[in-house]
């Protein structure tokens, strides 16, 4: 198989705030990403277990071929490395004990107005199938899988319904990297960067099995693959996020670092990807992320601010405003304890005339506390 180096396109950057060299390696010793890193394809697309902390995520907006019924979906695999001095090195049994594989998978059947999810934890070699430098993970009800020849994906996720979705994936545009010189930034600590690579828009064309029934479903899907060994700062509480598929085949993705004060941290970044994968970006001076509704969860208690609106000055089309709307109320995830829940659901997205101009999803974290000291 042979390997490519791909160029990506580069990005431009207005109002950044001073440029932060990153350590080769985080106050607990894992490796941490550099700038100027220009990723190998398929290989990078794998795991890179020397490092601390690591996710593959996809999320889409899906219709039925038959019907008009919608669906949102979030598959997400996340991987937490062991010690350093052993977390990169080849696992000698079947029951791993140097890396952490935990899935998490969320349905929003949006015509029905229900939400099903579910959060696995596997030890590596241990309901986990990884191969090395590509993209092949099965852990729990999820199984990703690249395929270079076509550059395709194929994403399988089973849910706690009983329900299946399968679906392949086709990139519509090339992979685009975020950040200055390749990493993103999460806070003043010069190691809380990550490389943060997406695809921002994938057709999708698959299979929903539920209720002993075959749904033809299609849509477009975001898939992220970040890399990081210390994902916030000290500093921090938690992020909103947000990626937004627009109509016309642009896309937006940006997230509101939420400081402990209350304050929202300058590295705060919202970035515009063109029709051909350019990406222009512009910090927390340039755009708000305001709020104008919020949705109280009856089974935790916590309040997220899930009407969102976002104000942005583009650097050539001047000021934009996106409206988020969940297309269900209630898409709040919490695991097996409900240690960490968060928010994450599908979206309208209206323009400041209420018209609506595209889909989103929307993730809100570190609202019930200790996201902090999970990520570091």
């Amino acid at each position: 198989m042979r390997l490519l180096t791909i160029t990506l396109f580069a990005s431009i950057s207005f109002g950044s705030p001073n440029w932060i060299t990153p350590p080769e390696r985080s106050s607990k010793g894992y490796l941490v990403p550099q700038p100027d890193y220009n990723p190998v394809f398929p290989r990078d697309h794998g795991p890179h277990t020397g490092y601390g902390i690591e996710w593959w995520y996809w999320v889409g907006h899906l219709k039925s071929s038959s019907d008009d019924h919608q669906y949102g979906f979030q598959s997400t695999i996340f991987r937490v490395a062991g010690s350093p001095a052993s977390a990169s090195l080849p696992q000698k049994s079947s029951f791993g004990n140097r890396q952490l594989y935990i899935a998490h998978a969320g349905l929003s059947y949006i015509s029905l107005q229900k939400y099903t999810h579910y959060e696995r934890t596997f030890r590596e070699g241990w309901q986990v199938r990884i191969k090395p430098e590509q993209l092949s993970l099965q852990v729990g009800g999820i199984h990703a899988q690249h395929t270079p020849e076509d550059d395709s994906f194929r994403l399988s996720t089973n849910y706690p319904d009983g329900s299946r979705l399968d679906l392949k994936l086709i990139p519509q545009k090339p992979l685009v990297r975020f950040g200055d010189r390749g990493v993103s930034r999460k806070g003043s600590n010069p190691a809380s960067v990550s490389w943060y690579w997406s695809y921002t828009n994938l057709s999708a064309s698959g299979v929903l099995k539920t209720n002993d029934r075959e749904i033809k479903v299609h849509g477009n899907v975001w898939m992220d693959h970040e890399v990081s060994s210390s994902q916030l700062s000290k500093e921090m509480e938690g992020w909103d996020w947000t990626c937004i598929q627009l109509n016309d085949g642009t896309e937006v993705m940006a997230y509101r670092l939420r400081r402990k004060s209350g304050a929202e941290d300058k590295w705060s970044s919202i970035n515009w990807i063109d029709e051909n994968g350019a990406v222009v970006k512009a910090y927390s001076e340039d755009f708000n992320w305001g709020t104008f509704e919020h949705w109280k969860s009856s089974q935790t208690g916590l309040k997220y601010p899930t009407h969102v609106e976002i104000t942005a000055k583009h650097p050539s089309k001047g000021e934009l405003v996106y409206k988020l709307k969940p297309m269900i109320p209630d898409q709040e995830f919490y695991g097996n304890e409900s240690s960490n829940p968060y928010w994450e659901g599908a979206c309208k997205v209206f323009d400041q005339q209420n018209k609506e101009i595209g889909r989103a999803y929307l993730e809100l974290a570190g609202y019930g506390g200790g996201l902090q000291s999970m990520l570091n």
